[in-house]
């Protein structure tokens, strides 16, 4: 009875997964709107420091200065506020950035107990 049991219960759970199934290839991608929160990512500063831990963000703006001593530590600042970003230097890619430059940044928010919310950058594209 047991087994009766168990192998109903894994064919109730299992049959969601094969009703979208349609075999051979997969169906192409849909288009669709992406710009600025079509994808739900914190889109600015003051938005970022009140998100949770490791959600996406994309922001637009200035890195303004060097935080602290770290090398790879910068301020970072848009038309809500300044927060910190971590930027390794491979994704300078070589480039020089002065905060003059209009820059996009795209990663994840950083927060750890007793330090300020941090951004950990990903992706980031120099626009002017």
């Amino acid at each position: 009875m047991r087994i009766l049991t168990a192998l109903a219960l894994v064919l109730l759970l299992a049959s969601p997964a094969f009703a979208d199934f349609q075999g051979g290839a997969p169906a192409p991608a849909q288009g669709g709107f992406q710009g600025p929160g079509a994808s739900g990512a914190a889109s600015t500063v003051a938005e970022a420091k009140r998100a949770r831990d490791d959600s996406w963000v994309v922001l637009t703006g200035h890195i303004v200065s060097r935080a602290g001593g770290d090398h790879e530590h910068y301020i970072f600042r848009d038309k809500t506020g300044e927060i910190i970003v971590d930027i390794d230097d491979k994704y300078f890619s070589g480039r020089t950035v002065t905060p003059q430059n209009l820059v996009r940044i795209s990663g994840e928010v950083d927060k750890e107990i007793l330090e300020r919310t941090k951004i950990d950058v990903k992706q980031l594209e120099i626009l002017q």
